[in-house]
């Protein structure tokens, strides 16, 4: 192949495999506590954009870069996040309200991990086991893979010392 053409190959290619490419290069985890005390704990991609994002507030939020088809800001749609032990879905809505996502991304939002408020009885239990489970799939010290519709990316290993211990002392 003429050297001239090794780019054009080259985009071709990362345009095949979708964002998974783009989004893991050259990226890096982040825990934080804002100004407010709040904890999160984010991927952000070479360029510093958002692609995964989990914080603790007013209430619980993950946000995600969807990797499936393109939807309406709004419109339902649901990702699975995974390691090589353990996989959770998550049932959320599109927001392109989200600033610092990587361009041309669509954005995926869940909050409180899909728990629905309404059984105070329960909330306590249910909530924490499900958070707990959230955090043992993030801190596994494996991989992640987001996925939806067939497609998918890759996040790699989170390795922040204590972070998951941080989280919990304020949320």
């Amino acid at each position: 192949m003429p050297t001239r053409l090794r780019p054009l190959r080259a985009l071709a290619v990362m345009f095949c495999f979708g964002m998974s490419a783009a989004l893991a290069a050259g990226g890096a985890w982040k825990f934080a506590i804002d100004r407010q005390d709040q904890p999160s704990l984010s991927y952000y991609d070479g360029n510093g954009k958002t692609v995964f994002y989990v914080g603790c507030g007013a209430h619980f939020a993950m946000w995600a870069v969807y990797p499936g088809a393109a939807k309406k800001d709004g419109e339902k749609a649901s990702i699975t996040v995974a390691n090589k032990k353990t996989s959770m879905d998550f049932a959320g809505a599109i927001d392109s309200g989200y600033a610092d996502s990587p361009p041309h991304a669509t954005m995926f939002e869940q909050p409180d991990l899909g728990y629905a408020r309404d059984d105070p009885e329960l909330y306590e239990t249910k909530w924490h086991e499900l958070e707990r489970k959230f955090f043992d799939l993030l801190d596994s010290g494996e991989p992640l893979t987001v996925s939806a519709e067939g497609r998918s990316y890759g996040l790699p290993a989170i390795k922040i010392p204590r972070w998951r211990q941080r989280f919990n002392k304020i949320c």
